[in-house]
């Protein structure tokens, strides 16, 4: 009987020494990790928000950066390991609409773009030959010296150079004229 009492003791005492798990974050019924390996950078979730066309809601989106500062500037000039991660939550998004999405998204915010530049723009909108389907994950990570890996429902298709590109693509959603207005201000408030 002793030597049960002694073991439920060491039970609880254990479960209080241990470090507690990093708990994920949540949003509208789609879970995210807190942080995520961009190349040997730890990338920690700054802030999410849903995008919306209309008031339907289209995915999830949620930034991470290897040091998190919530403004504009930092998040789209920044050469640090970073991230937009997007679970769509709408039913189809057709990838027309996808392709035409981003290129609007770049015409606005990266007007001035050059040549090499409106390439590697291009090479990134050609990937989006597949419909997003409810469910589906992308993840955009920027690691420096590397380049943009693009990861459309858990496949790597591609790396992108260029510290240039992912300020262009980091514009869509932080920049001047951002796809979505309330989901540039919420991750910006670092709303989770």
């Amino acid at each position: 009987m002793k030597r049960n009492g002694v073991l439920v003791l060491v039970l609880v005492l254990a479960m209080f020494a241990a470090p507690p798990a990093a708990p994920a974050a949540e949003m509208g019924g789609v879970t995210v990790q807190d942080t995520i390996s961009i190349g040997s950078s730890t990338a920690r979730l700054a802030g999410l928000g849903f995008r919306k066309k209309f008031v339907i809601k289209v995915y999830m989106a949620g930034l991470y950066m290897a040091e998190p500062e919530l403004s504009q500037g930092s998040i789209i000039a920044s050469d640090q390991a970073k991230a937009v991660f997007m679970h769509f939550v709408y039913g189809k998004v057709e990838a027309a609409k996808l392709q035409e999405a981003w290129r609007e998204g770049f015409e606005k915010n990266t007007p001035g773009a050059g040549a090499d530049l409106r390439q590697r723009m291009d090479r990134f909108v050609g990937l989006f030959r597949e419909d997003a389907l409810r469910g589906d994950e992308y993840l955009l990570a920027y690691e420096p010296g590397v380049g943009t890996r693009i990861i459309l429902k858990g496949q790597e298709v591609d790396t992108i150079p260029g510290a240039d590109f992912a300020s262009a693509m980091m514009a869509i959603w932080f920049g001047d004229y951002p796809a979505d207005a309330g989901l540039k201000k919420n991750i910006l408030a670092g709303q989770m």
